[in-house]
């Protein structure tokens, strides 16, 4: 017996010192209860990170496994003599499993990150990049389940070595909470019963097995004793689980999750918290002007500003002014533009039988055996992306680059192309046509007649046509002047029979493709809530630019001379009504973006000009979508180095409209005031006034202008590229439970901590409050002081008392009276005051007298 746990009697015999004893625990009860609490804790992580993000998994074999991998891991750590070889042969399986499903692995992984991406832009309004999936959509669970069982054997190991090795709490909770933080931290409720398990877990390892083994080095040697511990703990464990899980029900029946509402101050925070992680550099790429590969959140289009950095760098044979596009919005929300769901594409992907509608203008002139006609200034370009959305692929208009032409990318049906990478494409090359907005225009009949003809460009005399096939052109001259009231059956001309039967076999296909797809569009690019597409069409016919419903005479209708005319009309009438700026300010909550644009605010800059003429455009019936990316203009070619590349500017940031010419495809379609690209006339012109509307027109021609009936297009002969003058299931959302008992149960060192941070912001809250308030009552002003205690004598009155009407009537006379009042009138108002709320704190109950106190800061 040692020395120093002996203690000598009066009788002269030695007594060691008592200790403490306890009943050890057997090795199953051990290893039952440490695997019961290591399940709570894996699967209440797992499934709190599935159901918070909808992973689409199969949900017995992730259990399975979960209890597989527990199990083992369990019995590894109570073998201690084959621990290390159990381990060892665990590592090796796992990096034979993991190269052998690496690819699915890759997808499992990709897909993750996608609904994570897609739920986080839905909780927070950031707009986060979304990654292209390889994999066939049946196959998303298996992968991802894969994916997730990976995760989980490390998971499962981390905390195994928490709980029975380490017997760490600490440990325990940063293997788990990440999980659920990561759901919570964006206000994601994950599924109510994961949740519980999870908490269940810290704290049966609070309550039970952390204490026990703790006691050993409480009570060693500690006033006489000496103590010995390692009984009852897995014991009382395994008693405690159910009463824990009693207990959060308990706590459920009482309070239900359905009352539940989160603090609108909480809120509050969030949403500052979203601004300012949108508006950091780190995030800023992925939601900015031309950095938007998914959705434009029109409510975050506020003030702008651009810092001079090189964007991207380009090389081209050709120095053409270009817009380069990444992005085009389809779906009009009223705050906010989409892409068209990859289910609408489904028909028309099929109807045109592999041919792409991003290269529609290559494939009209491939079918003329002009795609290497000079004329039709065919160029190639090579991308640097530098400091732009690395998803983002900016690409020219009129591409002869087919999808199967170029690897790395992917092009994103009718509507743009998206880097094939995770992390997104640096580098890479393009071919097109050099034309320009404007530059090119077409119609249904010339789109015809150039095809049975094999000529691009009509000239005076061309009468090669069957006669079998005239009275179709004949019929075409109706829309030579066309209104809201026709435009929907231009575009939806159906070519007849004996039409496409006087072409050759290749140019039938080509034609009826292209009329399916005219119809296609028409469907999906003419979309807006009903509400918007009432109010802009009740402005248009206010404005004249579309009948009024009582105008019924054709003669008195409103006519134009074309498409091109109609979207004119629109870009006069935005260049005269509104001003560009940089510095709009935001939309308020809850208006229509494009309404509050035309109707109050009358100032924005390019993504204001080109929702608002989209919308318009829409509204009288002209297909059009929302396009951003960036633009080159020749003064950008004279920056280029020796090497020939050029600096393109984030300031070259820009959106603008797109609208279907039949057989050219889309092509961009400038509306904001002052913006030139062929001339160099951008928002570094003059980046805040507004901006002169004469330079977006300088190209107009007579022609383009709105007419009567009478007066019509130059020539009734059909015409088309003649140069002018001038786009995954998920598995069931587990969000069942709020937030009511998440917090109650949090480790007592974090409660401490939180608690502790709370009272010292409390004492300091109240500290600035009482020095603001009393600097207010000792102003120089009496004026002023004496409306500051008014105001603080109506915050009492909510507690009780009421203001006399002495203090009533000297109030009165400091807000209204000329001469205000004087120091003793304000003496008597501020000792009034502090006397009800003195009264007021005794005469309230003690919970109350708290809140009084430290919370409303009124003593």
């Amino acid at each position: 017996m040692s020395e120093d746990k002996r203690k000598i009697n009066p009788s002269g015999m030695e007594i060691a010192a008592p200790r403490l004893t306890e009943q050890k625990a057997s090795v199953a009860e051990n290893a039952v209860f440490s695997l019961a609490v290591v399940l709570l804790g894996v699967l209440g992580a797992a499934w709190c990170f599935i159901s918070a993000f909808s992973l689409p998994v199969l949900s017995l074999t992730v259990n399975l496994y979960a209890l597989l991998f527990a199990a083992v891991f369990t019995l590894s750590y109570f073998l201690n003599r084959l621990r290390i070889y159990i381990h060892f042969l665990l590592i090796v399986l796992y990096s034979i499993a993991a190269w052998h499903f690496r690819f699915a692995m890759a997808q499992g992984f990709v897909i993750t990150t996608n609904q994570i991406m897609k739920t986080y832009a839905n909780h927070s309004g950031l707009n986060l990049p979304v990654y292209l999936v390889t994999v066939k959509t049946e196959l998303y669970p298996e992968v991802c389940t894969l994916f997730l069982v990976f995760i989980l054997f490390i998971v499962t190991g981390l905390v195994c070595c928490a709980v029975i090795k380490q017997k760490s709490l600490r440990l325990t909770f940063f293997a788990t909470a990440p999980f659920l933080l990561a759901a919570l931290a964006f206000t994601i409720t994950p599924n109510f019963i994961a949740v519980l398990s999870l908490f269940t877990c810290w704290t049966a390892l609070l309550l039970t097995r952390l204490p026990a083994e703790k006691k050993k080095g409480f009570l060693k040697i500690h006033s006489g004793y000496a103590g010995k511990s390692s009984s009852t703990a897995a014991r009382s464990g395994l008693l405690s689980i159910p009463a824990l899980f009693l207990c959060f029900a308990l706590i459920l029946s009482l309070f239900p999750r359905q009352s539940y509402q989160r603090p609108r101050e909480l809120d509050k925070i969030r949403s500052n918290l979203v601004e300012t992680a949108a508006n950091s550099p780190l995030l800023n790429g992925s939601r900015a002007l031309a950095g938007n590969t998914d959705h434009v959140d029109l409510n975050n289009a506020g003030s702008i500003h651009f810092t001079g950095e090189t964007a991207l760098q380009i090389k081209s044979d050709k120095q053409y002014p270009l817009y380069l596009k990444s992005f085009a919005g389809s779906v009009f929300t009223g705050s906010g533009w989409e892409k068209l769901p990859d289910s609408d594409y489904t028909g028309i992907n099929r109807q045109l039988g592999g041919r792409n509608a991003q290269n529609m203008f290559y494939l009209f002139a491939s079918l003329l055996h002009q795609q290497n006609n000079p004329v039709l200034n065919p160029f190639g370009i090579r991308v640097k992306n530098v400091n732009a959305s690395k998803q983002c692929i900016y690409a020219p208009y009129n591409l002869s680059t087919t999808p199967e032409a170029i690897t790395g990318v992917h092009f994103v049906n009718d509507e743009f192309i998206r880097s094939d990478s995770l992390f997104g494409t640096s580098e890479y090359t393009f071919y097109a046509y050099g034309f320009g907005p404007g530059e090119i225009t077409s119609n249904i009949s010339g789109l015809v007649y150039s095809v049975m003809t094999k000529r691009m460009f009509h000239s005076e005399g061309d009468t090669n046509i069957p006669d079998s096939t005239k009275s179709f052109f004949h019929n075409q001259e109706k829309y030579y002047v066309l209104n809201s009231e026709n435009v929907k059956s231009y575009y939806e001309t159906t070519i007849p029979e004996n039409v496409l039967q006087a072409m050759d076999i290749k140019s039938r296909d080509y034609m009826q493709a292209e009329q399916d797809y005219r119809v296609f569009l028409y469907d999906k690019y003419t979309q807006l809530p009903q509400s918007t597409r009432e109010k802009v069409q009740k402005l248009l016919k206010q404005e004249g630019l579309m009948d009024s419903a009582n105008i019924r005479a054709a003669s008195q209708s409103k006519y134009y001379s074309g498409v091109e005319s109609m979207a004119n009309a629109v870009k006069r009438y935005l260049s005269k009504n509104c001003s560009y700026t940089l510095n709009p300010g935001k939309i308020p909550a809850g208006e229509d973006f494009t309404e509050y644009f035309l109707t109050k605010s009358h100032q924005g800059y390019c993504v204001h000009f080109a929702t608002a003429a989209t919308v318009m455009l829409r509204a009288m019936g002209v297909p059009a979508r929302y396009a951003e990316g960036y633009i080159v203009t020749p003064e950008d070619y004279k920056s280029a180095s020796a090497g020939g590349w050029a600096n393109i500017p984030d300031c070259r940031a820009h959106a603008w409209v797109e609208i279907y010419y039949p057989g050219l495809g889309w092509q961009p379609l400038e509306v904001t005031p002052g913006f030139n690209v062929g001339k160099s006339l951008t928002q570094e012109s003059d980046p805040v006034n507004p901006l002169p509307a004469q330079n977006s027109f300088e190209n107009e021609s007579s022609s383009q202008a709105e007419s009567s009936p009478e007066r019509k297009a130059e020539s009734k002969a059909p015409n088309s590229a003649a140069p002018s003058s001038a786009a995954n299931p998920a598995a069931e959302t587990g969000a069942k439970a709020a937030a009511d008992s998440k917090a109650a149960r949090l480790p007592i060192f974090i409660a401490a901590a939180v608690l502790f941070s709370l009272l010292v912001f409390t004492v300091l809250k109240r500290k600035l409050g009482l020095s603001r308030r009393e600097k207010c009552f000792a102003q120089p002003d009496f004026r002023q002081a004496a409306v500051g205690v008014y105001a603080y004598l109506t915050q009492l009155t909510k507690f009780g008392g009421e203001i006399s009407a002495e203090v009533n009537e000297l109030a009165q006379k400091a807000r209204f009276s000329r001469n205000g009042i004087t120091e003793d009138e304000l003496k008597v108002m501020t000792d009034s005051a502090r006397r009800l709320a003195r009264e007021n704190y005794r005469n309230l109950p003690k919970w109350k007298q708290i809140l009084f106190k430290y919370i409303y800061n009124l003593l």
